[in-house]
């Protein structure tokens, strides 16, 4: 009997180390990262961090002068005005977004205080306070440990991590952005955790360090991290191009892939961990056709990302649909035409404003979205007609929004060529502007908040079609 335990004792260990092989000779760290967000910290805010995330400069002036008529915001609230030694003024610095957002505009809102990560991280996280699943028992020789642990890879004899987080999300300072094609860097847990200023009041965070940190009992402290990252949204990642089959995906791409991926997190000398049965994965939004669409007016909408569709381990195909949201409409549009990464759907006309947007597959308790982007909706910018009539010019359309402030040179206004008139009057959809000198078949540009957009002028006696 005894030599039949040896025996199988080495068998197991024979077994487990070719394992640790395969585990170790396809670790992947730093993970991809082509799904959800990317795994930086930000440090100070300069707009080249911002655009990130942000996409343009030409997006962020948009969403931000959306403000004006939605918000009740005020031009002068954002360019402020200073002296000059020549006795004038000149603008101050409202280009550099720490000027205005001098602490992380993402982790001190409302939603931030309420412990709400899934408004923009959707459900690739979990909410600390929704309820899901914490296991209550003690750790065990499977349960994933936070930073991981040592072992020495059989093959080349280098120290690697296993069994944890730190298996695969681990920094890389040369890392290439895959939306950019350019170097930026991958940080490191702590660091990308810890620049959240979330427990930390005195650099603008909220909350408390304990909301992360179980200082009573350090051995329990995976339960921690599984308030915000609990086995529904662990096991529920996948960001594959094609259909997701729990178990047999491509290893190191996301957490329910092949047995290799399991290993990662759970791998010891005891086997594996049990494999969650995904349902409806955790789509991706990566890119959109649009950031900008017309108000009261419907448009069709491309989004780009991964794992839009996908068929469960329940043997459920999930399909994707787009919610858009603000503080005062909510609607959920079924796309027009989806394969996993790319969806076609009709934006309905809406009113102007910023909103919110997501991809949600499922229903239930078996519900998840993507990560948040945006949409602006402004004003229809058109020039109906532009009537000459002595010097004046009467500009008909739609789309002009408010009159640019009179009081400097913002850019803004009623030009021919490089000459700027003189604005007698100026409503959303009639400008009444002054020229030194203007003819027939002149092109007049208007710029204005919601962008510029020109047309040919007109004698009086002559009808636009």
């Amino acid at each position: 009997m005894k030599k039949n335990v040896v025996m199988y004792v080495v068998a197991a260990i024979a077994i487990m180390l070719g394992a640790a092989t395969v585990l170790l000779a396809q670790t992947p760290p730093p993970v991809p990262q082509t799904f959800g967000l990317y795994d930086a910290k930000f440090t100070s805010f300069t707009k080249t961090e911002c655009l990130g995330c942000h996409v343009s400069d030409e997006v962020l002036v948009v969403r931000h002068h959306n403000l004006i008529n939605t918000k009740n915001k005020a031009c002068l609230d954002c360019h402020t005005l200073i002296s000059d030694p020549t006795g004038g003024f000149t603008f101050d610095d409202f280009r550099t977004c720490n000027k205005c957002h001098s602490t992380s505009p993402h982790h001190t809102t409302a939603a931030a205080i309420a412990r709400n990560c899934q408004l923009c991280h959707g459900s690739t996280i979990d909410n600390p306070l929704d309820g899901h699943t914490i296991p209550t028992y003690a750790v065990t020789s499977v349960t994933p440990k936070i930073n991981g642990r040592p072992v020495v890879d059989p093959t080349t004899g280098a120290i690697v991590t296993v069994q944890g987080c730190v298996a695969c999300h681990q920094p890389n300072a040369t890392a290439i952005d895959p939306k950019t094609n350019t170097v930026r860097a991958i940080s490191s847990n702590a660091d990308t955790h810890h620049g959240t200023n979330i427990g930390h009041p005195e650099t603008g965070g909220v909350g408390l360090c304990t909301w992360c940190h179980n200082f009573d009992q350090p051995g329990l402290a995976i339960r921690q991290c599984e308030s915000c990252h609990g086995i529904k949204s662990l096991h529920n990642i996948q960001p594959k191009v094609g259909t997701v089959i729990p178990g047999a995906e491509t290893a190191g791409l996301g957490h329910i892939g092949a047995n290799w991926d399991c290993q990662g997190c759970h791998w010891s000398w005891f086997g594996n961990a049990d494999q969650n049965p995904a349902k409806a994965t955790v789509p991706s939004i990566g890119g959109q056709s649009s950031h900008v669409v017309a108000a009261n007016k419907a448009a069709t909408l491309t989004l780009t990302g991964s794992a839009f569709t996908n068929v469960g381990g329940d043997s459920v195909t999930y399909n994707p649909t787009v919610t858009i949201s603000n503080s005062t409409t909510s609607i959920t549009l079924t796309p027009t035409s989806f394969t996993d990464s790319e969806i076609q759907v009709i934006i309905p006309a809406l009113l102007e404003g910023n909103y919110d947007l997501n991809v949600v597959k499922g229903s239930g308790i078996v519900e998840v979205k993507s990560n948040l982007a945006k949409l602006s909706v402004v004003p229809q910018l058109a020039i109906k007609s532009i009537i000459l009539a002595s010097k004046n010019v009467t500009i008909s359309g739609s789309g002009f929004g408010s009159i640019p402030p009179a009081d400097y040179k913002s850019g803004l206004g009623v030009f021919a060529g490089t000459t700027q008139a003189r604005i007698v009057s100026w409503a959303p959809t009639k400008i009444v502007a002054a020229f030194q000198s203007i003819k027939a078949g002149n092109q007049v540009t208007v710029k204005t908040l919601n962008g510029a957009v020109s047309a040919a002028v007109l004698d009086a006696g002559k009808k636009s079609r």
